[in-house]
């Protein structure tokens, strides 16, 4: 499993050409094996099918916030009263 994030455009509705291609491979990713590669000379992601059949993945039997927690273990802000949010509003 992999945590992909995808810029969205801002509030003025503008994206920038690196943004707009790794959002589209995302979104490609979906239904698709492929690989994305920088091209610095086009100013984007560019995407290649994968032309191999792959199988479908493995994917863990753990839950996504199970898989959450082991990845940012303590870095995780689980209720309001979380040190850092203390922090923020002038708590502590």
């Amino acid at each position: 499993m992999l945590l992909w994030p995808a810029k969205l455009p801002g509030a003025d509705g503008k994206i920038n050409e690196w943004h707009r291609s790794a959002r589209e491979a995302a979104e490609r990713a979906m239904s698709s094996w492929l690989f994305v590669r920088a091209d610095t000379a086009l100013g984007a992601y560019t995407m290649h099918i994968a032309t191999a059949t792959i199988p479908d993945p493995v994917w863990p039997t753990e839950s996504f916030k199970e898989l959450l927690k082991i990845g940012f273990r303590d870095r995780l802000i689980e209720n309001a009263d979380h040190p850092v949010l203390q922090r923020l509003r002038g708590e502590s």
